[in-house]
């Protein structure tokens, strides 16, 4: 299950939405399982291999919540248009996208030299994978509390 990161979602000619998985949730997801890959002594490669298509796939999700979050009408946009006193945090989460696409595509580059692969490559990138995981669910959770804030401010919800 995923929870809805304010990411812009798409809308067929019909006015109904477009059923797709959030891509910050699952590339927070593709990167926590990554960092859980065993790594069998007998097989390394095998751990290798699977950490490498699970960071691909992190880093293609993690590009798509750029891309959707930078869409015209998307919340974030929303956001940014309608509340000025929230342009800071917005402009914060903007900084971090580059941050983050940086990360993953050394991670990503990191994960894919080649050599033997051992327990002590394992470990120091699954750490890598778990920091950026983390660095995400904290940029997911700052832009949960925008959309709140824009939501609930005007009917006074928020405090």
């Amino acid at each position: 299950m995923t929870v809805y990161s304010g990411t812009y979602t798409p809308v067929r000619p019909d006015g109904s939405a477009i059923t797709f998985r959030d891509p910050i949730a699952e590339a927070r997801e593709k990167l926590r399982q990554a960092a859980r890959l065993p790594f069998h002594a007998t097989r390394p490669n095998a751990w290798q291999e699977s950490f490498q298509a699970l960071i691909l796939d992190a880093r293609s999700d993690l590009r798509r919540h750029i891309w959707l979050s930078n869409v015209e009408g998307s919340p974030l946009s929303r956001v940014e248009e309608e509340e000025p006193r929230l342009r800071n945090q917005v402009e914060t989460q903007r900084r971090e996208h580059d941050q983050f696409a940086e990360a993953i595509d050394e991670l990503s580059t990191a994960a894919a030299v080649p050599g033997p692969a051992d327990i002590w490559r394992m470990i120091e990138l699954g750490e890598r994978a778990i920091l950026l995981e983390m660095a995400i669910a904290r940029h997911h959770n700052r832009l949960m509390q925008l959309l709140f804030e824009r939501t609930h401010q005007d009917v006074g919800i928020a405090g």
